[in-house]
């Protein structure tokens, strides 16, 4: 049941047949609990296995020169945390739970070879690393050339998506699973300016809270605030699977 929502998210993307999930459902993997707060992965080390979030929020980031953290990447039930360490002598980044996490850990060895055994899943994979590399480019181009207020709304329209596919839910409500602290450390801005733009958003009736739960009043306008494309993050209902 752990790998459902993972299985689930290749075949919105990618056709499989049932002897690849078959074969997906067969791999050895050992659970582990995290706790908020504790790593997952730490930048530098040579892992051996290869992490999928199956509950709770999880986010990776690089801590710079003078200690800052910028969060590189947020990451939900059904994700891959450390696909990287399958190709590379070493990971680059730190993977720190946000709320108490279950992961799967599954080794590298063994996941290396489904992919070379079953080819869709060796091309479903692939297509992960597509669409994690297409959020990369617009969380670049967000923290690079977009002003605070267009930053956090693009962000809010990218959570409502992502936990949408990752909840299985409907409609763009949706629970907010960071701090503004952790927003601040996405976007580049201090956490009292979130917490102000939260304000402004709300205010101008794009979006209500309460504590953190946020209902997106105007899904129309907080898109083109944010400058939020439809078709981002090229998942699965605006796609075709074909091979």
């Amino acid at each position: 049941m752990s790998l459902q929502k993972f299985i689930d998210r290749l075949r919105r993307h990618s056709e499989l047949e049932e002897g690849d999930i078959a074969r997906l459902k067969a791999l050895e993997s050992v659970a582990r609990v995290v706790a908020p707060g504790d790593f997952s992965v730490r930048d530098g080390t040579s892992p051996t296995t290869c992490s999928l979030l199956t509950s709770g929020v999880a986010a990776s980031h690089k801590i710079v020169g003078n200690g800052g953290r910028q969060i590189v990447g947020v990451f939900f039930a059904g994700e891959l945390l450390d696909f990287d360490g399958l190709f590379l002598p070493s990971i680059d980044f730190n993977v720190q739970a946000i709320s108490e996490c279950t992961m799967s850990r599954f080794h590298c060895e063994d996941l290396m070879e489904v992919v070379f055994e079953h080819p869709a899943i060796g091309k479903a994979l692939f297509r992960e690393t597509a669409l994690n590399a297409s959020i990369s480019r617009e969380w670049m181009a967000n923290l690079g050339r977009r002003d605070s207020r267009t930053k956090i709304a693009y962000l809010l329209c990218e959570l409502s998506v992502r936990l949408s596919h990752s909840q299985g839910a409907e409609g763009h409500d949706f629970v907010l699973p960071l701090t503004q602290e952790q927003i601040s450390d996405i976007i580049g801005v201090t956490p009292m300016h979130v917490s102000r733009v939260l304000k402004e958003l709300e205010n101008d009736e794009l979006i209500s809270r309460n504590r953190r739960m946020i209902e997106v009043i105007d899904w129309e306008m907080l898109t083109s605030v944010g400058d939020f494309t439809p078709r981002y993050p090229q998942m699965p209902d605006d796609q075709s699977t074909g091979s």
